[in-house]
């Protein structure tokens, strides 16, 4: 894993918290000092987040139509 500020790939991990399915953890990059934090979530719960994000892009999508619709008959 890289750093998101400077690339560097030497960090450590400074906490770890497990909770809900997932685990999160506290990164600290050890050549520029920046911090971040990681999310690990298992596969299942990994498909059902993309479903959910699917199906939020469709309602976001069928709504813009409507819209679009209804502005075109005005």
């Amino acid at each position: 894993m890289k750093c998101p500020a400077c690339t560097s790939t030497e960090q450590r991990v400074m906490s770890t918290r497990t909770g809900d399915s997932k685990i999160t953890r506290l990164r600290c990059c050890d050549a520029c000092g920046h911090r971040w934090n990681t999310v690990e979530i298992d596969a299942q719960n990994l498909n059902r987040m993309e479903s959910a994000v699917a199906a939020v892009r469709t309602f976001t999508s069928l709504s813009k139509e409507l819209e679009d619709a209804a502005a075109a008959h005005s």
